[in-house]
Protein backbone atom coordinates (compact mmCIF):
# COMPACT_ATOMS: atom_id res chain seq x y z
CA UNK A 1 0.00 0.00 0.00
CA UNK A 2 1.72 3.43 -1.02
CA UNK A 3 0.73 6.35 1.33
CA UNK A 4 1.61 9.94 1.18
CA UNK A 5 0.90 12.77 3.96
CA UNK A 6 -1.63 15.21 3.57
CA UNK A 7 0.29 18.78 2.55
CA UNK A 8 -2.18 20.69 4.78
CA UNK A 9 -6.15 20.27 3.97
CA UNK A 10 -6.58 17.96 6.67
CA UNK A 11 -7.53 14.97 4.34
CA UNK A 12 -6.44 11.20 5.77
CA UNK A 13 -5.53 10.64 2.10
CA UNK A 14 -4.51 7.50 2.46
CA UNK A 15 -7.36 6.57 4.55
CA UNK A 16 -9.78 7.49 1.66
CA UNK A 17 -7.75 5.63 -1.22
CA UNK A 18 -7.56 2.65 1.07
CA UNK A 19 -11.03 2.21 1.30
CA UNK A 20 -11.36 3.13 -2.40
CA UNK A 21 -9.35 0.60 -3.71
CA UNK A 22 -10.92 -2.11 -0.95
CA UNK A 23 -14.39 -0.64 -2.77
CA UNK A 24 -12.70 -1.67 -6.40
CA UNK A 25 -10.85 -4.84 -5.87
CA UNK A 26 -11.79 -6.87 -2.77
CA UNK A 27 -15.04 -8.38 -4.03
CA UNK A 28 -13.43 -9.24 -6.99
CA UNK A 29 -9.81 -11.05 -4.96
CA UNK A 30 -12.50 -12.99 -2.54
CA UNK A 31 -14.15 -14.28 -5.55
CA UNK A 32 -11.36 -15.37 -7.97
CA UNK A 33 -9.71 -16.72 -4.81
CA UNK A 34 -12.32 -18.74 -3.75
CA UNK A 35 -12.70 -20.00 -7.87
CA UNK A 36 -9.03 -20.99 -7.42
CA UNK A 37 -9.41 -23.07 -4.01
CA UNK A 38 -12.66 -24.49 -5.63
CA UNK A 39 -10.89 -25.43 -8.64
CA UNK A 40 -8.03 -26.95 -6.97
CA UNK A 41 -10.05 -29.39 -4.11
CA UNK A 42 -11.71 -30.45 -7.79
CA UNK A 43 -8.10 -30.96 -8.94
CA UNK A 44 -7.77 -32.69 -5.79
CA UNK A 45 -11.24 -34.51 -5.52
CA UNK A 46 -10.19 -36.19 -9.41
CA UNK A 47 -6.44 -37.66 -8.05
CA UNK A 48 -8.55 -39.41 -5.03
CA UNK A 49 -10.87 -40.64 -7.91
CA UNK A 50 -7.99 -41.95 -10.04
CA UNK A 51 -6.10 -43.62 -7.22
CA UNK A 52 -9.74 -45.79 -6.57
CA UNK A 53 -10.12 -46.17 -9.61
CA UNK A 54 -6.85 -47.65 -10.00
CA UNK A 55 -7.13 -49.60 -7.24
CA UNK A 56 -10.45 -51.58 -8.91
CA UNK A 57 -9.19 -51.95 -12.42
CA UNK A 58 -5.83 -54.01 -10.34
CA UNK A 59 -7.75 -56.17 -8.85
CA UNK A 60 -10.63 -56.45 -11.82
CA UNK A 61 -7.64 -57.29 -13.77
CA UNK A 62 -6.92 -60.16 -11.70
CA UNK A 63 -10.10 -61.75 -12.08
CA UNK A 64 -9.79 -61.38 -16.07
CA UNK A 65 -7.17 -63.39 -15.75
CA UNK A 66 -7.76 -66.93 -16.07
CA UNK A 67 -4.59 -68.27 -14.42
CA UNK A 68 -5.73 -66.28 -11.19
CA UNK A 69 -8.79 -69.46 -11.38
CA UNK A 70 -5.63 -72.22 -11.33
CA UNK A 71 -3.87 -71.57 -7.81
CA UNK A 72 -3.77 -74.78 -6.25
CA UNK A 73 -2.81 -75.81 -2.84
CA UNK A 74 -0.38 -78.51 -2.29
CA UNK A 75 0.14 -80.69 0.66
CA UNK A 76 2.66 -82.96 1.45
CA UNK A 77 2.13 -85.61 3.99
CA UNK A 78 5.51 -85.62 5.39
CA UNK A 79 7.31 -82.14 4.94
CA UNK A 80 10.37 -83.38 6.08
CA UNK A 81 10.85 -85.78 2.72
CA UNK A 82 9.33 -83.55 0.48
CA UNK A 83 7.45 -79.79 -0.24
CA UNK A 84 5.93 -79.19 -3.22
CA UNK A 85 4.81 -76.02 -4.95
CA UNK A 86 1.85 -74.90 -7.72
CA UNK A 87 2.24 -73.10 -10.51
CA UNK A 88 -0.32 -72.49 -13.42
CA UNK A 89 -3.30 -75.21 -13.82
CA UNK A 90 -2.21 -78.14 -12.02
CA UNK A 91 -4.88 -81.27 -11.81
CA UNK A 92 -6.07 -81.90 -8.52
CA UNK A 93 -5.72 -85.47 -7.19
CA UNK A 94 -3.74 -87.10 -4.33
CA UNK A 95 -0.39 -88.57 -5.55
CA UNK A 96 1.58 -90.90 -3.93
CA UNK A 97 5.29 -89.97 -3.38
CA UNK A 98 8.48 -92.35 -2.23
CA UNK A 99 11.57 -90.45 -2.13
CA UNK A 100 14.56 -93.51 -2.97
CA UNK A 101 17.21 -91.47 -3.75
CA UNK A 102 18.84 -87.66 -3.18
CA UNK A 103 20.82 -86.42 -6.21
CA UNK A 104 24.44 -85.91 -5.22
CA UNK A 105 27.44 -83.52 -6.65
CA UNK A 106 30.36 -85.16 -7.63
CA UNK A 107 33.52 -85.37 -5.52
CA UNK A 108 37.06 -86.23 -6.08
CA UNK A 109 39.75 -86.23 -3.76
CA UNK A 110 44.14 -85.99 -4.16
CA UNK A 111 46.32 -88.16 -2.70
CA UNK A 112 48.13 -86.54 0.54
CA UNK A 113 50.92 -83.39 0.63
CA UNK A 114 53.06 -83.23 3.19
CA UNK A 115 50.88 -79.04 3.49
CA UNK A 116 49.45 -76.60 0.78
CA UNK A 117 52.17 -74.84 -0.03
CA UNK A 118 54.16 -78.31 -1.18
CA UNK A 119 54.87 -78.04 -4.63
CA UNK A 120 52.79 -80.23 -7.22
CA UNK A 121 54.29 -80.07 -10.65
CA UNK A 122 53.29 -77.91 -13.82
CA UNK A 123 51.22 -78.15 -17.21
CA UNK A 124 48.08 -78.09 -17.98
CA UNK A 125 44.64 -79.33 -16.53
CA UNK A 126 41.42 -79.68 -18.49
CA UNK A 127 38.34 -80.00 -15.74
CA UNK A 128 35.37 -81.11 -17.59
CA UNK A 129 31.54 -80.89 -16.08
CA UNK A 130 29.30 -82.98 -17.94
CA UNK A 131 29.73 -82.00 -21.72
CA UNK A 132 31.41 -78.56 -20.85
CA UNK A 133 35.21 -78.19 -19.95
CA UNK A 134 38.05 -75.33 -19.02
CA UNK A 135 41.52 -75.53 -18.93
CA UNK A 136 43.71 -74.31 -16.15
CA UNK A 137 47.76 -73.64 -16.67
CA UNK A 138 49.99 -74.62 -13.89
CA UNK A 139 53.40 -73.18 -14.08
CA UNK A 140 56.30 -71.82 -11.47
CA UNK A 141 53.49 -69.38 -10.39
CA UNK A 142 51.10 -71.39 -8.87
CA UNK A 143 52.16 -74.69 -8.70
CA UNK A 144 51.63 -75.52 -5.31
CA UNK A 145 48.45 -77.51 -3.67
CA UNK A 146 47.03 -73.78 -2.79
CA UNK A 147 48.25 -72.25 -5.91
CA UNK A 148 46.47 -75.10 -7.98
CA UNK A 149 43.09 -74.46 -5.73
CA UNK A 150 43.01 -70.82 -6.26
CA UNK A 151 43.82 -71.32 -9.76
CA UNK A 152 40.76 -73.43 -10.50
CA UNK A 153 38.39 -71.43 -8.36
CA UNK A 154 39.64 -67.91 -10.04
CA UNK A 155 39.40 -69.36 -13.94
CA UNK A 156 37.40 -66.55 -15.95
CA UNK A 157 35.51 -69.64 -17.66
CA UNK A 158 35.28 -71.85 -14.86
CA UNK A 159 32.45 -73.97 -16.00
CA UNK A 160 31.18 -75.12 -12.41
CA UNK A 161 33.97 -76.66 -10.45
CA UNK A 162 34.93 -75.51 -6.93
CA UNK A 163 38.47 -76.79 -5.23
CA UNK A 164 38.66 -76.59 -1.23
CA UNK A 165 42.01 -78.33 0.79
CA UNK A 166 41.13 -79.62 3.83
CA UNK A 167 44.37 -80.60 6.35
CA UNK A 168 43.43 -83.74 8.02
CA UNK A 169 45.57 -85.78 10.63
CA UNK A 170 48.38 -87.92 9.28
CA UNK A 171 48.09 -90.69 11.22
CA UNK A 172 51.42 -89.88 13.44
CA UNK A 173 50.04 -86.61 15.11
CA UNK A 174 50.30 -84.34 12.52
CA UNK A 175 48.65 -82.87 9.51
CA UNK A 176 48.69 -83.83 5.77
CA UNK A 177 46.64 -81.39 2.94
CA UNK A 178 44.65 -82.85 0.41
CA UNK A 179 42.27 -81.53 -2.45
CA UNK A 180 38.88 -81.66 -2.75
CA UNK A 181 37.58 -81.27 -6.43
CA UNK A 182 33.83 -80.88 -6.72
CA UNK A 183 30.85 -80.35 -9.06
CA UNK A 184 28.76 -77.27 -8.14
CA UNK A 185 25.53 -79.05 -10.09
CA UNK A 186 24.28 -82.56 -8.82
CA UNK A 187 23.34 -85.34 -11.28
CA UNK A 188 25.15 -88.12 -13.66
CA UNK A 189 25.00 -85.55 -16.29
CA UNK A 190 27.40 -83.16 -14.33
CA UNK A 191 29.89 -85.72 -13.65
CA UNK A 192 33.93 -84.82 -13.50
CA UNK A 193 36.60 -85.78 -16.13
CA UNK A 194 39.72 -84.19 -15.47
CA UNK A 195 42.84 -84.68 -18.00
CA UNK A 196 46.23 -83.77 -17.86
CA UNK A 197 49.16 -82.57 -19.97
CA UNK A 198 51.88 -82.81 -17.54
CA UNK A 199 54.78 -80.82 -18.18
CA UNK A 200 57.16 -84.07 -16.88
CA UNK A 201 55.73 -85.78 -20.45
CA UNK A 202 53.51 -88.49 -18.81
CA UNK A 203 50.17 -87.46 -18.31
CA UNK A 204 48.36 -90.23 -16.24
CA UNK A 205 51.02 -91.61 -13.56
CA UNK A 206 50.72 -90.59 -9.67
CA UNK A 207 54.06 -88.08 -9.82
CA UNK A 208 53.80 -84.12 -11.20
CA UNK A 209 50.84 -82.34 -12.32
CA UNK A 210 49.43 -85.82 -13.35
CA UNK A 211 48.20 -86.89 -9.94
CA UNK A 212 45.26 -84.94 -11.12
CA UNK A 213 43.86 -87.68 -13.69
CA UNK A 214 40.67 -88.69 -13.51
CA UNK A 215 38.92 -90.33 -16.84
CA UNK A 216 36.16 -93.23 -15.85
CA UNK A 217 35.20 -93.27 -19.84
CA UNK A 218 39.25 -94.24 -20.28
CA UNK A 219 38.82 -98.06 -19.16
CA UNK A 220 42.55 -98.74 -19.60
CA UNK A 221 43.84 -96.05 -17.59
CA UNK A 222 43.61 -95.98 -13.59
CA UNK A 223 42.39 -92.85 -12.34
CA UNK A 224 44.63 -90.99 -9.69
CA UNK A 225 42.26 -89.18 -7.92
CA UNK A 226 39.44 -91.18 -5.26
CA UNK A 227 35.74 -90.52 -6.03
CA UNK A 228 34.44 -89.72 -2.35
CA UNK A 229 31.32 -88.75 -3.54
CA UNK A 230 29.80 -90.54 -6.58
CA UNK A 231 27.46 -88.24 -9.50
CA UNK A 232 24.06 -89.61 -8.69
CA UNK A 233 20.25 -88.63 -9.90
CA UNK A 234 17.68 -88.05 -7.68
CA UNK A 235 15.34 -91.24 -7.78
CA UNK A 236 11.46 -91.04 -6.75
CA UNK A 237 8.11 -93.02 -7.41
CA UNK A 238 5.18 -91.26 -8.78
CA UNK A 239 2.19 -93.49 -8.11
CA UNK A 240 4.56 -96.30 -8.93
CA UNK A 241 6.19 -94.80 -11.74
CA UNK A 242 10.50 -94.25 -11.62
CA UNK A 243 11.47 -90.38 -12.64
CA UNK A 244 15.18 -89.55 -12.51
CA UNK A 245 16.37 -86.08 -11.85
CA UNK A 246 19.64 -84.47 -11.60
CA UNK A 247 18.95 -82.07 -9.09
CA UNK A 248 16.84 -82.26 -5.62
CA UNK A 249 14.27 -79.89 -7.32
CA UNK A 250 11.90 -82.03 -9.25
CA UNK A 251 9.92 -79.33 -11.79
CA UNK A 252 7.41 -80.90 -13.79
CA UNK A 253 7.38 -84.37 -13.24
CA UNK A 254 3.57 -83.83 -12.37
CA UNK A 255 3.10 -81.09 -14.79
CA UNK A 256 3.00 -77.42 -12.88
CA UNK A 257 4.44 -79.32 -9.72
CA UNK A 258 7.71 -78.65 -8.24
CA UNK A 259 8.78 -80.85 -5.69
CA UNK A 260 11.88 -79.95 -3.39
CA UNK A 261 13.25 -83.69 -2.01
CA UNK A 262 14.58 -83.31 1.42
CA UNK A 263 15.94 -86.18 2.52
CA UNK A 264 15.97 -90.05 1.25
CA UNK A 265 12.71 -92.13 2.45
CA UNK A 266 12.62 -95.40 0.56
CA UNK A 267 10.04 -97.93 0.84
CA UNK A 268 7.83 -95.11 2.34
CA UNK A 269 4.60 -93.36 0.31
CA UNK A 270 3.66 -89.99 1.34
CA UNK A 271 0.65 -88.52 -0.69
CA UNK A 272 0.84 -85.22 -2.36
CA UNK A 273 -2.32 -83.87 -2.42
CA UNK A 274 -3.06 -80.92 -4.81
CA UNK A 275 -6.57 -78.95 -5.09
CA UNK A 276 -7.91 -75.79 -5.43
CA UNK A 277 -7.18 -73.00 -3.58
CA UNK A 278 -10.29 -71.48 -2.83
CA UNK A 279 -9.59 -69.42 -0.08
CA UNK A 280 -6.97 -67.45 -2.16
CA UNK A 281 -9.66 -67.06 -5.33
CA UNK A 282 -12.63 -65.70 -2.74
CA UNK A 283 -9.59 -63.28 -1.30
CA UNK A 284 -9.17 -61.96 -4.70
CA UNK A 285 -12.66 -61.56 -5.48
CA UNK A 286 -13.54 -60.13 -1.42
CA UNK A 287 -10.31 -57.49 -2.72
CA UNK A 288 -12.44 -56.68 -5.78
CA UNK A 289 -15.86 -55.98 -3.67
CA UNK A 290 -14.14 -54.12 -1.75
CA UNK A 291 -12.52 -51.63 -4.20
CA UNK A 292 -15.95 -51.71 -6.21
CA UNK A 293 -17.47 -50.30 -3.03
CA UNK A 294 -14.61 -48.00 -2.03
CA UNK A 295 -15.45 -46.58 -4.93
CA UNK A 296 -19.04 -46.41 -5.06
CA UNK A 297 -18.45 -44.82 -1.80
CA UNK A 298 -15.85 -42.03 -3.04
CA UNK A 299 -18.60 -41.40 -5.54
CA UNK A 300 -21.40 -40.89 -3.59
CA UNK A 301 -19.87 -38.58 -1.55
CA UNK A 302 -18.33 -36.38 -3.99
CA UNK A 303 -22.03 -35.87 -5.64
CA UNK A 304 -23.92 -35.56 -2.38
CA UNK A 305 -25.82 -32.78 -1.58
CA UNK A 306 -27.08 -32.52 2.01
CA UNK A 307 -30.48 -30.78 2.07
CA UNK A 308 -30.32 -29.70 5.71
CA UNK A 309 -26.77 -28.11 5.92
CA UNK A 310 -26.79 -27.12 1.90
CA UNK A 311 -23.37 -28.38 1.74
CA UNK A 312 -22.62 -30.07 -1.68
CA UNK A 313 -20.29 -32.51 -2.75
CA UNK A 314 -17.24 -31.05 -4.81
CA UNK A 315 -17.92 -32.89 -7.75
CA UNK A 316 -21.81 -32.60 -7.47
CA UNK A 317 -23.34 -32.51 -11.11
CA UNK A 318 -20.04 -33.52 -12.76
CA UNK A 319 -20.39 -35.60 -16.03
CA UNK A 320 -17.80 -38.00 -15.53
CA UNK A 321 -18.44 -38.71 -12.09
CA UNK A 322 -22.14 -39.17 -13.34
CA UNK A 323 -20.65 -41.79 -16.59
CA UNK A 324 -18.74 -43.45 -14.86
CA UNK A 325 -21.13 -44.55 -11.81
CA UNK A 326 -23.86 -45.23 -14.59
CA UNK A 327 -21.40 -47.50 -16.74
CA UNK A 328 -19.68 -49.54 -13.41
CA UNK A 329 -23.28 -50.17 -12.19
CA UNK A 330 -24.33 -50.98 -15.08
CA UNK A 331 -21.93 -53.75 -15.46
CA UNK A 332 -21.72 -55.09 -12.80
CA UNK A 333 -25.57 -55.65 -12.70
CA UNK A 334 -25.66 -57.24 -15.87
CA UNK A 335 -26.78 -61.01 -16.72
CA UNK A 336 -24.59 -62.52 -19.45
CA UNK A 337 -25.83 -64.51 -22.44
CA UNK A 338 -23.83 -67.30 -23.82
CA UNK A 339 -21.95 -68.77 -21.25
CA UNK A 340 -21.78 -72.33 -20.72
CA UNK A 341 -22.08 -72.76 -17.28
CA UNK A 342 -24.54 -72.87 -14.69
CA UNK A 343 -24.38 -68.76 -13.66
CA UNK A 344 -24.95 -65.16 -15.84
CA UNK A 345 -24.43 -62.58 -13.09
CA UNK A 346 -22.71 -61.89 -10.02
CA UNK A 347 -26.02 -62.58 -7.99
CA UNK A 348 -25.53 -66.16 -9.07
CA UNK A 349 -22.34 -66.18 -6.80
CA UNK A 350 -23.98 -64.70 -3.65
CA UNK A 351 -22.75 -61.02 -4.58
CA UNK A 352 -25.70 -58.57 -4.95
CA UNK A 353 -25.72 -54.82 -4.82
CA UNK A 354 -27.48 -53.12 -1.52
CA UNK A 355 -29.67 -49.53 -1.60
CA UNK A 356 -26.04 -46.88 -2.06
CA UNK A 357 -25.24 -49.03 -4.95
CA UNK A 358 -22.39 -50.98 -2.85
CA UNK A 359 -22.08 -54.73 -3.27
CA UNK A 360 -22.33 -57.46 -0.50
CA UNK A 361 -21.35 -61.33 -0.36
CA UNK A 362 -23.08 -63.88 0.75
CA UNK A 363 -20.62 -66.68 2.15
CA UNK A 364 -22.25 -69.75 1.72
CA UNK A 365 -23.67 -69.10 -1.58
CA UNK A 366 -19.89 -67.88 -2.90
CA UNK A 367 -18.05 -70.56 -1.40
CA UNK A 368 -20.47 -73.26 -2.44
CA UNK A 369 -20.20 -71.82 -6.07
CA UNK A 370 -16.58 -71.70 -5.59
CA UNK A 371 -15.97 -75.74 -4.43
CA UNK A 372 -18.52 -77.51 -6.69
CA UNK A 373 -18.75 -75.17 -9.98
CA UNK A 374 -15.20 -73.47 -10.29
CA UNK A 375 -14.64 -73.61 -14.04
CA UNK A 376 -18.10 -71.17 -14.40
CA UNK A 377 -17.08 -68.54 -11.34
CA UNK A 378 -14.14 -68.13 -13.88
CA UNK A 379 -16.45 -67.88 -16.67
CA UNK A 380 -18.45 -65.07 -15.25
CA UNK A 381 -15.29 -63.43 -14.80
CA UNK A 382 -12.79 -63.96 -17.37
CA UNK A 383 -14.73 -64.82 -20.26
CA UNK A 384 -15.06 -62.50 -23.66
CA UNK A 385 -18.09 -61.35 -22.57
CA UNK A 386 -17.26 -61.61 -18.32
CA UNK A 387 -17.95 -58.70 -15.94
CA UNK A 388 -14.24 -58.25 -14.93
CA UNK A 389 -13.42 -58.10 -18.86
CA UNK A 390 -15.87 -55.71 -19.24
CA UNK A 391 -15.33 -53.56 -16.64
CA UNK A 392 -11.09 -53.69 -17.07
CA UNK A 393 -12.31 -51.98 -20.43
CA UNK A 394 -14.18 -49.47 -19.16
CA UNK A 395 -12.07 -48.51 -16.04
CA UNK A 396 -9.04 -48.25 -18.58
CA UNK A 397 -9.97 -45.42 -20.04
CA UNK A 398 -10.45 -43.62 -16.75
CA UNK A 399 -7.48 -44.55 -15.39
CA UNK A 400 -4.82 -44.38 -18.28
CA UNK A 401 -2.00 -41.82 -19.44
CA UNK A 402 -4.10 -38.74 -21.11
CA UNK A 403 -7.45 -40.41 -20.50
CA UNK A 404 -10.79 -39.10 -19.43
CA UNK A 405 -9.65 -38.30 -15.54
CA UNK A 406 -5.68 -37.02 -16.77
CA UNK A 407 -7.75 -34.44 -19.25
CA UNK A 408 -10.24 -33.11 -16.83
CA UNK A 409 -7.23 -32.57 -14.62
CA UNK A 410 -5.40 -30.68 -16.70
CA UNK A 411 -8.11 -28.51 -18.26
CA UNK A 412 -9.00 -27.78 -13.89
CA UNK A 413 -4.69 -26.80 -13.58
CA UNK A 414 -5.20 -24.37 -17.37
CA UNK A 415 -8.41 -23.03 -15.31
CA UNK A 416 -6.18 -22.73 -12.09
CA UNK A 417 -3.65 -20.88 -13.85
CA UNK A 418 -5.76 -18.73 -15.86
CA UNK A 419 -7.04 -17.94 -12.36
CA UNK A 420 -3.64 -17.24 -10.94
CA UNK A 421 -3.48 -14.32 -14.29
CA UNK A 422 -6.50 -13.01 -13.68
CA UNK A 423 -5.34 -12.10 -9.71
CA UNK A 424 -2.13 -11.25 -10.68
CA UNK A 425 -3.62 -8.75 -13.51
CA UNK A 426 -6.39 -7.51 -10.98
CA UNK A 427 -3.26 -6.73 -8.30
CA UNK A 428 -1.61 -5.13 -10.94
CA UNK A 429 -4.80 -2.67 -11.81
CA UNK A 430 -5.62 -1.86 -8.32
CA UNK A 431 -1.79 -1.24 -8.01
CA UNK A 432 -2.43 1.72 -10.43
CA UNK A 433 -5.78 2.44 -9.62
CA UNK A 434 -4.19 3.16 -6.31
CA UNK A 435 -1.41 5.10 -7.79
CA UNK A 436 -3.98 7.33 -9.59
CA UNK A 437 -6.18 8.23 -6.83
CA UNK A 438 -2.74 9.18 -4.40
CA UNK A 439 -1.95 11.74 -7.19
CA UNK A 440 -5.40 13.26 -7.47
CA UNK A 441 -6.11 12.93 -3.88
CA UNK A 442 -2.77 14.62 -3.24
CA UNK A 443 -2.92 17.28 -6.24
CA UNK A 444 -6.77 18.08 -4.18
CA UNK A 445 -4.95 18.56 -0.74
CA UNK A 446 -2.48 20.86 -2.43
CA UNK A 447 -5.18 22.80 -3.96
CA UNK A 448 -7.46 22.87 -0.45
CA UNK A 449 -4.18 23.84 1.21
CA UNK A 450 -3.66 26.79 -1.16
CA UNK A 451 -7.41 27.99 -0.96
CA UNK A 452 -7.37 27.44 2.94
CA UNK A 453 -4.00 30.34 2.73
CA UNK A 454 -5.81 32.60 0.18
CA UNK A 455 -9.13 32.75 2.52
CA UNK A 456 -7.14 33.35 5.52
CA UNK A 457 -5.45 36.11 4.00
CA UNK A 458 -8.41 37.74 2.28
CA UNK A 459 -10.07 37.64 6.09
CA UNK A 460 -7.37 39.50 7.23
CA UNK A 461 -7.28 41.76 4.43
CA UNK A 462 -11.17 42.67 5.13
CA UNK A 463 -10.42 42.76 9.12
CA UNK A 464 -7.72 45.55 8.53
CA UNK A 465 -10.47 47.40 6.18
CA UNK A 466 -12.81 47.29 8.93
CA UNK A 467 -10.50 48.33 11.18
CA UNK A 468 -9.46 51.18 9.52
CA UNK A 469 -12.88 51.98 9.47
CA UNK A 470 -14.35 51.90 12.44
CA UNK A 471 -11.65 54.16 14.08
CA UNK A 472 -11.85 56.79 11.37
Amino acid sequence: MISVPGVGSGLDINSIVSSLVSAEGDAKTVLLTNKRTDTEAEISAFGGLKSIVSSLLSSTTILKTSSTFDANTSTSADTSVYTATTSGSVAAGVYGIEVRDFAEAHKLLTKAYTDQDTVVGTGTLTLSVGTSSFDVVIDSSNNTLAGIRTAINDATDNTGVSATIVNVDDGSGGTESKLILSSDSTGVANALKITVDDADLTDTDSSGLSAFYYDTGDATTPEQLTQINAAIDAEIYIDGQKVLSSSNTVVDAIQGVTLTLLKEDSGNVHDLTIASDTTTIKGNIETFVSNYNSLISYVNNATAFDTETGIAGILLGDSIMRNLSTQIRTQISQSITGLSGNYSSLVDLGITSKSDGSLEINDTKLNSALSTNLDDVEEIFSSSSGIATGLESTLTQYTKTDGIIDNKTSGLNNTVSDINDDIESLALRLEAYETRLLAQFTALDILMSQLNSTSEFLTQQFEQISNISNSS
